[in-house]
């Protein structure tokens, strides 16, 4: 199995090269890629057999979470900010607490023993259940109309 980093690296090379060396040290090399900025990011995920996302800090929406959700891919996020909101924690998704590596890579595991029915399960459960565009705009004006 291959982990592929993906994001924007601009501005965060030492970042990048602490990540290099503690893979290295690690031995871990050989399955770690730095794919940097990915402009397809729907393939991305497509190819993926599991998408994580780690924030420390709360994202407001959170996009990557739900575009993972709205393509059937299994997702681990960080329990803050948005994903909160669209993860049911072991239906749609998982939730880790932010910052806590231990939680993470306990959960990644578990979730990677899975087997592959039960993983599409969880991929299917999410994408049946995240919000769409238009229902996030209905939901915003009906909080609309309520302060009328």
């Amino acid at each position: 199995m291959i982990a592929v980093l993906a994001g924007d690296t601009a501005g965060r090379e030492r970042y990048v090269g602490e990540l290099r060396a503690l893979a290295e040290q690690l031995g871990v090399t050989d399955r770690l890629r730095f794919a940097g900025h990915v402009s397809d990011m729907p393939a991305a995920m497509l190819a993926a057999n599991l998408v994580v996302h780690a924030s420390t800090e709360p994202e407001a929406f959170g996009r990557t979470v739900t575009e993972a959700q709205a393509l059937g891919r299994p997702i681990i996020a960080s329990d803050l900010g948005g994903p909160r909101e669209t993860i049911e924690d072991g239906v749609t998704g998982w939730l880790t607490p932010p910052g806590d590596v231990a939680a993470l890579s306990a959960t990644i595991a578990r979730v990677l023993a899975m087997p592959a029915e039960s993983l599409r399960a969880v991929g299917e459960a999410a994408r049946q259940r995240v919000p769409t565009l238009e229902a996030m705009q209905a939901q915003t004006l009906a909080v609309y109309r309520e302060l009328l």
